[in-house]
């Protein structure tokens, strides 16, 4: 299915795609590991498939994660990324629970989201927008070791 592919119910026809964002409690770059990120995108998966929706891109960076879905007509975003969410923080703190140390309370995730329907952007844009944020990140990475090797050279002459 592609994120323009109407969705058909009994009573209903519709699109019903979204653009989904959230980090971790306190921003901690917790998501960069390999492993982490095998636990977290299986567990969203196993999510999708249990409550009958489509992942149709998914990008997790080291603080945050972003993911462009298709729920069904009877799932409200706000229950979706509860779902995601809880399922997503229970598979982590079973897989590594060192994390515990870190969330006292037991909150793997911050409270907040960003969600945006595409109906007032096109597919294409989101798609873009989350494949390029993996590009951005590698060039802010290079960026800083070249900055660092720069300043390591002028230390060499001092």
């Amino acid at each position: 299915m592609t994120s323009g592919s109407f969705v058909h119910g009994n009573h209903s026809l519709g699109i019903n795609a979204f653009h989904l964002e959230w980090c971790p409690k306190y921003r901690y770059s917790f998501l960069s590991g390999a492993y982490v990120k095998k636990i977290l995108t299986e567990s969203l998966m196993e999510t999708a498939e249990k409550y009958k929706f489509q992942i149709l891109a998914l990008e997790i960076a080291a603080d945050h994660l972003h993911i462009f879905v298709s729920l069904p007509p009877q799932l409200s975003v706000s229950f979706a990324v509860q779902l995601m969410k809880g399922r997503s923080a229970r598979a982590i703190f079973k897989e590594c629970p060192s994390f515990r140390n870190f969330y006292h309370m037991g909150h793997f995730w911050s409270k907040g989201k960003f969600f945006r329907s595409i109906s007032n952007v096109s597919s294409s844009t989101v798609y873009k927008y989350i494949a390029e944020h993996k590009a951005k990140e590698l060039n802010e990475t290079v960026k800083s070791a070249r900055l660092e090797a720069q300043q390591m050279n002028l230390l060499a002459f001092c």
